[in-house]
């Protein structure tokens, strides 16, 4: 890469302690630097210049090539004190003179953080507290929805013709407003348990089967609509999703009523309750 230059006048360049210049020409001085024939790390020019009285001054510029992979260790840092086995992952990727690009090499594999799954399942809860306590459908869309459970119920209090709902049977259980135990499930219950009563896994507990839903004494499960419920565990799974208290928000009478509806759903077959029980205990 030299030429011919005159001997004051000049400049002269070299690569590391190389004694032979990579360069030499009167300035001002212009030339490419193929740094892919050098190995990656440190490396130095050293350039230097002579004015027409021959007198000499001397630049050194260092700098680092890095043609080959980037390289990533996971497990171990710089100073670390280790003990033990320790599991340490390295990966490389993204050659500057690489001619085939692997975008499975791109990325250093890492599992999704648990924090990351926390916050998700918050938001998933949140959204849907804050759409129960926001959503306020037209009347006539909750008519429309009541009136084929009405048509059709086994424990409806229009139930009055024979068997367990006749006034005249001393042991009859209650009646109840089916439709009404529909309706407000639909409205307040099913976003989060499910119109099947399953619940959502790790977030919502399933009122299916549910020993609170089922017991023969149903003071808890009143207790719980009226007030509500946070951090329980059921079944061995913590649902830390709160249960908004419904006390506030519907009357004896419909809160009675989508008791008996869970209590007589989804296979549960409990005791029914009155809104004078509801009542007994605000």
């Amino acid at each position: 890469m030299t030429q011919d230059a005159p001997e004051n006048d000049r400049i002269d360049v070299f690569l590391d302690d190389d004694p032979t210049p990579i360069a030499s020409y009167s300035p001002p001085l212009r030339f490419e630097l193929d740094t892919t024939a050098l190995s990656d790390g440190p490396h130095r020019l050293r350039i230097e210049a002579y004015d027409s009285f021959g007198t000499k001054g001397v630049k050194e510029v260092p700098f680092t090539v890095r043609n080959g992979p980037g390289i990533t260790v996971t497990g171990v840092r710089d100073n670390d004190v280790l003990e033990g086995t320790v599991p340490v992952l390295v990966n490389s990727f993204g050659g500057a003179v690489e001619n085939r690009w692997e975008p499975s090499r791109a990325e250093t594999p890492a599992p999704i953080p648990s924090w990351a799954w926390v916050l998700v399942i918050m938001l998933v809860a949140f959204g849907l507290y804050y759409g129960v306590q926001h959503w306020n459908p037209p009347a006539d869309q909750l008519a429309a929805a009541a009136a084929p459970a009405a048509a059709g119920s086994p424990r409806s209090g229009a139930d009055a013709t024979g068997g367990a709902g006749t006034a005249g049977d001393a042991s009859a259980a209650p009646a109840f407003d089916t439709a009404l135990g529909e309706s407000v499930y639909g409205t307040n219950c099913a976003s989060c348990h499910q119109a099947g009563g399953q619940g959502m896994p790790g977030v919502f507990p399933p009122l299916a089967g549910d020993p609170v839903v089922t017991a023969d004494d149903p003071t808890e499960h009143i207790r719980v609509v009226l007030h509500g419920l946070q951090g329980k565990e059921i079944g061995g799974v913590s649902y830390v999703s709160p249960m908004p208290a419904f006390g506030g928000l519907l009357s004896d009478e419909q809160i009675a009523a989508v008791i008996n509806h869970e209590r007589t759903s989804w296979g549960n077959d409990a005791p029914l309750v009155t809104p004078e029980d509801v009542a007994a205990q605000r």
